[in-house]
């Protein structure tokens, strides 16, 4: 088995290193097979399995067996914390290594400068290809979501995000000139009220992204 084999991440990083958040929904939506937006037991277990079992390329014994199972078990416990046996996206964010949200360094500035745009593209655009696609996108978007506490951080939150986002873009690929104007104070004030109807907020919200 390659040792990318958790959705292109290297698993013995999953292992020992905080993950960038690309690389973290590459693993949500290799694993997420039926994208039922939810990482179902058995979803979870194979890729526990791929990192436990399988990282070193090696024979499986009973031991790591064991050893592997009593870790999903853990986990489960520790970090469902609805206890539906099941991982939202949040949880399995919780539970794995991930860093720091990179936006938490832009996103409160006073004026977003073309350098700083500049410097998104390139954290999130991990093949170099000068635009934000597919689980790049939704990395940016993620992290869009999760600096305001009060919109939740879940599949279908991020998924209705990517919507609005790529429809304010025109394309659904963004580039710098599309980061820009998504950025603009104007536009995040529109897709904070928007992804806020959403989960039917009561009160108007004094965060904004």
């Amino acid at each position: 088995m390659s040792k990318k084999a958790a959705g292109g991440v290297d698993v013995k990083k999953l292992r020992n290193k905080k993950l960038t958040s690309t690389e973290f929904m590459q693993v949500w939506f290799h694993y997420d097979v039926d994208k039922s937006g939810f990482l179902e037991y058995s979803e979870f277990s194979k890729f526990m399995r791929d990192l436990f079992l399988k990282a070193d390329c090696t024979d499986i014994t009973p031991e790591q067996v064991e050893k592997y199972t009593a870790e999903v078990i853990h986990i489960m416990d520790t970090y469902d914390e609805n206890r539906d046996g099941r991982f939202e996206m949040n949880e399995l964010a919780k539970a794995l290594k991930i860093e720091e949200n990179y936006l938490n360094k832009i996103i409160n500035k006073k004026s977003i400068k073309d350098k700083h745009i500049q410097s998104i593209l390139k954290h999130y655009d991990s093949n170099d290809n000068s635009h934000l696609e597919g689980c790049e996108l939704k990395a940016f978007v993620g992290d869009l979501v999760r600096s305001t506490p009060d919109i939740p951080y879940n599949y279908a939150m991020i998924e209705q995000a990517c919507n609005l986002i790529t429809d304010m873009a025109g394309d659904e690929k963004l580039t710098v000139q599309s980061l820009k104007l998504i950025l603009q104070l104007d536009n995040r004030e529109h897709l904070h009220r928007k992804l806020s109807e959403q989960i039917g907020s009561a009160k108007p919200s004094t965060t904004k992204f």
